[in-house]
């Protein structure tokens, strides 16, 4: 299960690009989800896909070899009951 206090999320510019990427990625046998974007990023089509923050380079990297697109990759955690959403680089 992934963790929902630290996981990490990739944002799409599209809702298609979204659910092909959730496809791609639980094919891959790796742990997924869609959720709502986070209030903190104001881009891309509203969902985000959620995955374990360890996997999130092979998960931008699996995605990039299927050429689906998007709108970054971010850290998010929960400390003291406030979110914060930080840009992510491997």
């Amino acid at each position: 299960m992934i963790d929902r206090r630290h996981y990490g999320i990739v944002a799409f510019p599209t809702s298609q690009a979204a659910a092909a990427a959730e496809a791609v990625v639980l094919d891959a046998g790796r742990e997924c989800r869609l959720i709502p974007m986070p209030e903190q990023i104001s881009a891309g089509c509203g969902l985000v896909l959620q995955t374990h923050l360890a996997e999130l380079t092979a998960v931008r990297l699996l995605l990039s070899e299927r050429s689906i697109s998007n709108d970054g990759c971010y850290e998010v955690r929960f400390e003291n009951q406030k979110k914060s959403v930080e840009g992510w680089h491997d």
